[in-house]
This record gives structure tokens, sequence and C-alpha cells, in this order.
């Protein structure tokens, strides 16, 4: 049993060691830029705002009523230490509790400089510029991913229902090719589970070149929990994880044997 802890332990550890935290998400914002990509209250409510404690960032709502906002809050990806590129997942560690609050806070990437929506785009821009997000919905107790590829908006693939938020450990996106990328959530138990694989963005498109968060409010004065340990990591490698799993099995089944 030891040599089994033993091998799970270096095998976690040789994972582990390749991801970075850019972010710990629990000082200075400086990087970042609120950009409000929807406004229903066609500019009248002050929107979604991100704010940052000694546990991590929050997503509030500080509008009036219950019209959505949503926004972006994201900085260049090139401003972290580690920049995130092709065969890298972007990972953020999640404690979000079982609420009735509407709606959403997530992970998202962008194309170079969202458009903040106004008068001129009929209060939502979220067509005009490219980006991805996966988010947890508390009130739906469910996973949710939104893509804008080349103008098409989709705001209801990849859901995933009956998620107790509680049990979501990250939130992650991960880079698969040139102009793939993966959304999905990690739960408690470390298990990675798939929301969405996006549509294949346009090859002139900059996504990926911003990176950051995605909030949906709509409830006076009410924020969802808090996100923190923005983390880049080198996607593992199959034969990796299948390497170790078969040196488990191998020992497992040595072990069985001597018994």
């Amino acid at each position: 049993m030891k040599k089994i802890s033993a091998l799970i332990i270096a095998c976690s550890v040789g994972l582990a060691a390749q991801a970075q935290i850019i972010d710990p998400l629990t000082g200075g914002l400086a990087n970042y830029t609120a950009t409000t990509i929807l406004d229903n209250s066609s500019g009248a409510g002050l929107g979604v705002s991100f704010t940052s404690s000694a546990s991590g960032l929050q997503a509030n709502y500080v509008g009036t009523g219950t019209s959505a906002e949503q926004a972006l809050f994201w900085a260049p990806a090139s401003s972290f230490s580690t920049t995130f590129a092709v065969g890298e997942m972007l990972t953020v560690n999640v404690a979000i509790p079982a609420s009735s609050t509407a709606m959403d806070f997530g992970l998202a990437v962008a194309a170079a400089t969202p458009v903040a929506a106004s008068a001129g785009n009929a209060w939502s821009s979220r067509t005009l510029f490219d980006f991805a997000s996966v988010s947890v919905r508390p009130s739906q107790t469910a996973i949710r991913a939104n893509t804008s590829v080349s103008g098409s908006l989709v705001t209801a693939n990849g859901v995933i229902s009956s998620v107790n938020p509680t049990t979501v450990g990250a939130l992650f996106i991960q880079w698969n090719s040139a102009d793939v990328f993966t959304l999905g959530y990690i739960d408690t138990g470390g298990v990675q589970h798939v929301s969405e694989t996006t549509p294949t963005f346009a090859s002139s498109s900059t996504i990926g070149t911003e990176i950051g968060f995605y909030g949906d409010l709509r409830a006076t004065g009410t924020s969802l929990g808090e996100f923190s340990n923005l983390t880049i990591a080198a996607i593992p490698e199959p034969s990796s994880l299948a390497l170790c799993a078969m040196s488990l099995a191998a020992l497992a089944a040595v072990l069985r044997r001597k018994k």
C-alpha cells in the first residue's frame, strides 16, 4: 500500500510541477479592464463590478432591478509571467456556495480588446469580437459555456446540469489547437468534466490574446462567490496519464499476487 501511495504522489507531483499560478487574485487588479458586453437597462444600470479581497476575486452586481448585465474582466495574456498558449490549460479555483442568486461567474478568453456595449451597438457587443467562457450558475445547479465566433453568438451550449456548485473545485479552458478550445470544470475530487469544445475560430482571430473572467448578474447588491489562483499548466500528455495508470495497475497486480 505504501508503494501505491508513493507512486500516486509521484504522478501527482509530476503533473503539478507543470503548473504555474500567474495571479492569486487576492491582491491588486491593476492589469484588468472591466468591459460591459450586455446592458439590458440600456445604459441606465451600473452593471457588474469585480473586486478582490484576501480570499479571492468576486463579481458583484451594482445595478438596479433585475435587468441582465454581463461583463468581461480581462487582461492581456502578455502581461503575466507565463503567457497562455496552445497546448496549455487555464484554470481558476472556485469557491461558490449553493445559491438562488442569478446568474453566472466564470473564466474567459477573448480576442484583442473586447468591445464595450453601447447605444451604438444596441447595448450588446457580444457578436463584435471573439470570446469563450465557462461559468458556474448556482441558481440552476449548472455549468454553462458561451462562445462568440466570427459574429455568431451561442449561449446555451455546453450545459452540464445537476452540478452542485459546492462540488466545483475549478473551471478550466484548454487550448487544444490554434483555433479550438475545450471548456469545463474540475470537481473537488479532481475529475475533469467537459462542458464544450468550441467551434473553430477563424485563423485570423486573435482569440487567446486576452484572458480573464465573465460575470452575468441580475440581483442588486449580490455576489456569487470567489475565485482564486489563476493558473496556467501544460495539458498532460495522454501518454503520461496512461503511464501513471499502467504503473499503478501493474503494482497493484504484483501486490495482489504476493498476498
